[in-house]
């Protein structure tokens, strides 16, 4: 069922604070007053709307007297009325232990709780009993209906009036229950009951005020609310409601008029708080919004409303995981609420899920089929999906709703450049930019259009236009102006507009990037620098400048100047995330990890509670090749970014790296907790599962994969590995042959080869590789295995067919070029040794090709440099034990037994097993 939004603060609580312009006035005599004269003055205080006065008199009071209970119940009403709950609550229990009866304290306290958002401890403290009055049984049903249970709240009301026919409570309650559930005309008819039994009801005042608001009639509302001040006119509650009427009509001036006057009478209301931040939200100032919300939230945690906007601030200011963490919160108890699923929607988009974004939006939009935001998130959603005829579907229907707003016509000219149709995509874009002339972002889309169009003129055109528009202030115009003259290949033109930007705003960086574009080009690199350094002049710590000018002298190969710049950035913004990340990946590149960590560590102790800058420490740590480092800096983040699946398949490859494979799946498990679409999750949990030999569970994943998503390849595939592991080859047949129709590309056709090989069928194996290459001659990596299963066959012949076109198309693959070179020698070609010599001087200290070309020249007779070769290849790579036999055989062609035989007795005594392990017995007996 899904749970109603708590009304909105009547009064929100907070720490009363004396007003100290009243104090000379008030207390000049009090230490002579009586308790009794202290008290009264109060009640009169209260009577007269004077709240703050009567406060001082009776903190007066409780400083004589403070176990006074009369004063206390008196002070905690009181704070109700400003708004003030917590600050109520204190006294009001207070009150009750000194002795007052419940039925005096428990009306104002159970109202109190209510203001708080404690609906639970309403029902825990207020028993379901006959016997309690009917205000305070009525409370019971406010925070039954504020939780959700409709149907126990519409139950306590209706025998509240059966008992008490015509109780003001339990009318308002049921007229709430069906606002509710949209019944308007009844909770009206409800609401004019309790009127005309208690005409100066505040709350039934407030609830007639609320229905007209629900229902667009805001003069109506507004009149409600205007009658509570002529019966109150200091009643906090009705200002921040006339606020809220002028903040849904952009009145914002008048907003703030209406908060400034409740704020006279209650300035810590916590209910003034949450206005002024959705004031300040909705003028875009939202640090203020976030600092008036905290102290909400800190005073009333579980106040949904507030803990909503705290979401929409964060999601504005850029803080998606808080963002996501206070909509979660939310969505808990409100899980249907349209507002907050689009923004936990955007969220996911922002996160490049858009699938999860789907699963969130379309059961709302089923709900809401016309709304215009939900229809442009659906189809903003398969837009990044890259489904762009649905995200076109979705925009048009948006479009028919809202057909001269500026952003559906851009979001569709952005479908129709992805299915190809430029010239609706232009014409799109043309709408939105004459729609929207203040911001020229769709216009820059529309220039970009059209340059890619190669509509070089007309793009010329639009920006001129632009510019125009924007009165030739703005330089991001002028930089794109430069572009497309670049584009028209008028390069005066281009260096011109650049200029022109960089006139108006000395440090536009691309604009100093294009200039220095243009000066590359035309080979002045100095003239390029000069030109930064004059920007970095005018602001010295500019980071973005440095790494343009350390940038600039790595192109030139001048190491030092660049990590001098880097340097000087990081020393300028010494808490800046980016420069320290920029630097660290240089000392990392130029081979000092220390470097890197040092900076790393210092950065993230300096923010312990800083995501980025563990996350700068993590990737260094790992870059290092500090695995258990990596890991539990990543471990950290984790803790922080808490809904992260990438993080937490990180974290599996680093307990893999590790050989903890037991966490390493824990870890794939928790990220397809967090994304449950997450297929390299699956992927990853099926190759642990083998590893740790639970092939069961590793069938059972790749099952589930398969009825999760019966049209991808992957779960096939998964379940054919498998079955490979389980020694069923031909099972497997079945399974690859499924997957490689569902997914025709190489790695499935290899995967298919190979069990073709496994289950004994060889010519299938053969005749369906054939046809593979005979279709995409050019799939260089099919032929790359399939010459590495002929090498291992020993079918040389086959293996040189496949290498010979490998190497004919991408002449720098060193590797093809040696397993041809070993190839040809194993066939006794002639062109064995060139070949490998060709492959040595493309890489002349890599051990493998030395070993090749050392074999082959010492199989043709030339030992001295075979023995030069391969003793070079041994001590790179004295891991590599084919390596090692070969030196031990060329030292013994050499004639240097003591040599050859003290290689071959290290061998034989480091390893028991290698595949030249026989012949290097044999031939240490021969020495």
């Amino acid at each position: 069922m899904a749970r109603s939004l708590p009304r909105p603060f009547s009064a929100l609580p907070a720490a009363a604070l004396c007003c100290t312009l009243l104090l000379p006035v008030l207390t000049g005599c009090h230490g002579t007053q009586s308790s009794a004269s202290l008290l009264a003055d109060a009640q009169q205080y209260r009577q007269k709307g004077e709240a703050r006065a009567a406060i001082i008199q009776l903190k007066n009071l409780l400083q004589k007297e403070p176990d006074n209970a009369a004063a206390r119940l008196l002070l905690g009403s009181i704070y109700l009325d400003t708004g003030e709950a917590l600050s109520a609550e204190k006294e009001l229990r207070r009150a009750k232990s000194l002795g007052l009866a419940a039925q005096q304290v428990m009306p104002l306290l159970g109202k109190a709780w209510l203001m708080l958002g404690q609906f639970d401890k309403v029902l825990a403290e207020i028993a379901d009993d006959a016997a309690q009055p009917a205000s305070v049984l009525a409370l019971r049903g406010d925070a039954l209906l504020a939780l959700g249970r409709q149907d126990e709240a519409r139950g306590v009301f209706a025998r509240l009036l059966e008992t008490h026919p015509g109780q003001v409570e339990a009318l308002l309650g049921l007229a709430r229950l069906a606002a509710l559930e949209q019944q308007v005309a009844a909770a009206e008819l409800l609401l004019a009951q309790a009127l005309k039994g208690a005409p100066a009801n505040l709350d039934a005042l407030r609830l007639q005020g609320d229905l007209l608001r629900l229902q667009a009639k805001n003069g109506a509302a507004r009149r409600a609310y205007m009658q509570i001040l002529k019966l109150k006119p200091d009643n906090t509650q009705a200002h921040i409601d006339l606020a809220n009427l002028d903040l849904l009509e952009n009145r914002y001036l008048e907003a703030a008029a209406q908060l400034a006057t409740a704020r006279k009478t209650a300035p810590n209301s916590l209910a003034l708080l949450q206005a002024q931040a959705l004031l300040d939200f909705r003028q875009g100032k939202n640090k203020a919004a976030l600092q008036s919300l905290q102290l909400v939230l800190k005073a009333a945690p579980e106040h949904m409303p507030s803990v909503l906007l705290a979401g929409a601030v964060q999601l504005k200011l850029g803080a998606l995981q808080l963002a996501e963490n206070y909509l979660q919160r939310f969505l808990a108890a409100y899980p249907r609420h349209v507002y907050a699923l689009k923004m936990m929607a955007s969220i996911e988009l922002m996160r490049g899920k858009t699938d999860a974004a789907l699963d969130m939006l379309l059961p709302v939009l089923s709900a809401f089929p016309d709304d215009v935001e939900l229809l442009s998130l659906v189809g903003e959603a398969h837009l990044r999906a890259r489904r762009y005829d649905k995200a076109s579907a979705y925009f048009e229907r948006a479009n028919t709703l809202a057909p001269d707003t500026a952003r559906l016509h851009a979001a569709l000219g952005i479908s129709s450049l992805g299915m190809g149709e430029n010239s609706r995509a232009i014409d799109e874009l043309e709408r939105a930019s004459m729609l929207d002339k203040s911001t020229p972002q769709v216009g820059t889309m529309l220039v970009l259009t059209l340059l890619r169009n190669k509509q070089n003129d007309k793009a010329l055109a639009t920006v001129k236009m632009l510019e125009q528009q924007q009165k030739g202030t703005n330089p991001l115009l002028l930089n794109l102006k430069g572009g497309v003259y670049l584009a028209l290949r008028d390069l005066p033109a281009a260096r011109a507009s650049f200029d022109q930007a960089l006139a108006m705003d000395p440090v536009h960086l691309p604009a100093l990037n294009n200039l220095a574009q243009i000066d590359l080009a035309g080979k002045k690199p100095e003239q390029a620098k000069q030109r930064f350094e004059r920007a970095l002049a005018k602001a010295p710590k500019n980071a973005d400048l440095c790494a343009a000018l350390a940038k600039l002298a790595a192109s030139q190969g001048k190491t030092d100047e660049a990590r001098r710049w880097l340097e000087r950035a990081h020393r300028d913004n010494p808490d800046a995330v980016a420069p320290a990340l920029l630097l660290s990946n240089f000392y990392l590149q130029r081979g000092s990890p220390e470097k890197a960590l040092e900076l790393a560590r210092t950065l993230q102790a300096g923010h312990p509670g800083d995501a980025d800058a563990l996350a700068l420490r993590a990737q260094v740590e790992y870059g290092a090749g500090q695995t258990q480092a990596a890991l539990d800096s990543y471990s950290k983040l984790a803790s922080i970014q808490t809904t992260s699946a990438p993080l937490q398949m990180r974290i599996a490859s680093l307990h893999l790296a590790l050989g903890d494979r037991h966490n390493a799946l824990q870890a794939v498990k928790r990220a397809q907790v967090l994304d449950s679409t997450l297929l390299e999750a699956r992927v990853v949990e099926v190759t642990l599962l083998l590893g740790l030999n639970r092939q069961h569970d590793a069938l059972v994943v790749a099952r589930h994969v398969q009825e999760q998503q019966p049209k991808l390849a992957a779960g096939y595939k998964l379940e054919g590995d498998v079955l490979m592991e389980q020694k069923r080859p031909q099972e497997a047949v079945k399974l690859y042959q499924h997957a490689l129709q569902l997914s025709k590309i190489g790695p499935m056709q290899v995967q298919l080869h190979r069990a073709l090989l496994a289950a004994g069928q060889v010519r299938e194996a053969d005749a369906r590789m054939a046809a593979w290459l005979k279709e995409k001659p050019d799939d260089l990596g099919v032929r790359t295995y399939l010459a590495g299963a002929k090498l291992a066959a020993k079918q040389y012949g086959a293996a040189i067919e496949q290498l010979q076109h490998i190497v004919a198309k991408d002449t720098a693959n060193v590797a093809a070029l040696n397993d041809l070179a070993w190839a040809y020698q194993q066939q006794r070609d002639p062109r064995a040794q060139a070949t490998a010599e060709q492959a040595l001087k493309m890489v002349p200290d890599n051990p493998i090709v030395l070993d090749t070309l050392g074999w082959i020249v010492l199989e043709q007779g030339d030992i001295k440099r075979a023995t030069t070769l391969l003793r070079k290849a041994a001590g790179l790579a004295p891991e590599l034990l084919d390596i090692q036999y070969h030196l031990g055989a060329a030292l013994a062609k050499s004639g240097d037994k003591p040599g050859a035989r003290k290689q071959l007795e290290q061998l034989l005594a480091a390893s028991k097993d290698f595949p030249q392990r026989a012949e290097a017995q044999a031939l240490l007996t021969q020495l």
